[in-house]
């Protein structure tokens, strides 16, 4: 006998009964967010280069992927991880192919006091293949600094001194791309290990050097 019992899904983010057009049943087998909260995000999809590295922007620093930035690293709501690159993943698969990822390091203490390494579990939930390689001796939050210390040098370096890259093609990940400083020293850094290719993908860009410097 066959079971017609309805399989109920919710939405991630404003947790409401996800009801979605065929056509997108076609492209997602467990959608996430309903088309409503799709509609909240600022999408962006531009392509510019970042300190010579063809860089990939999925959405302005704006809209409910703002919200859901603040809410997943500062609220600890980690059921918003696969959200975050859910509706990008086609275009991502795409633009990297057979890339690995490396996110940006984090504030060690934040990263402890979270519980989380907020990049990797964006990843790992998206079923994407990551590797942390960096890390960030500088111990202080990018977002408490003023401007002119935005572009201080962050200390970032590989964890191991030793890693070989060099049968990888890898994308620089990181959440906000505001001056470009973090993304700057994580390329200088990566470089030591030798990729085949270098790329970048950004979730959210801020990008407003000029006005950080006047500060």
């Amino acid at each position: 006998m066959k079971n017609t019992t309805k399989v109920l899904r919710y939405c991630k983010s404003c947790i409401k009964e996800i009801k979605l057009n065929p056509a997108r049943y076609l492209l997602e087998r467990k959608p996430l967010i309903c088309d409503e909260c799709i509609s909240s995000i600022d999408t962006k999809l531009e392509f510019r280069k970042a300190f010579d590295v063809e860089t990939l922007f999925l959405s302005s620093y704006s809209g409910i992927i703002k919200q859901w930035l603040m809410n997943f690293k500062e609220l600890k709501d980690v059921e918003l991880g696969p959200c975050f690159l859910n509706i990008f993943l086609p275009i991502i698969q795409t633009a990297f192919p057979h890339y690995l990822f490396i996110p940006l390091p984090s504030c060690k203490s934040r990263v402890m006091e979270r519980g989380f390494d907020h990049l990797s579990l964006i990843l790992e939930s998206s079923h994407l293949r990551f590797l942390s390689a960096l890390e960030k001796e500088e111990d202080s939050e990018q977002k408490k600094n003023s401007g002119p210390e935005r572009f201080k040098a962050k200390r970032i370096s590989l964890k191991n001194p030793n890693l070989d890259l060099s049968k990888e093609k890898v994308v620089l990940f990181d959440d906000v791309y505001t001056t470009g400083s973090t993304f700057k020293e994580s390329l200088e850094a990566i470089k030591k290990a030798k990729p085949k290719k270098i790329k970048g993908l950004i979730i959210m860009d801020n990008f407003h050097v000029d006005e950080l410097r006047m500060k």
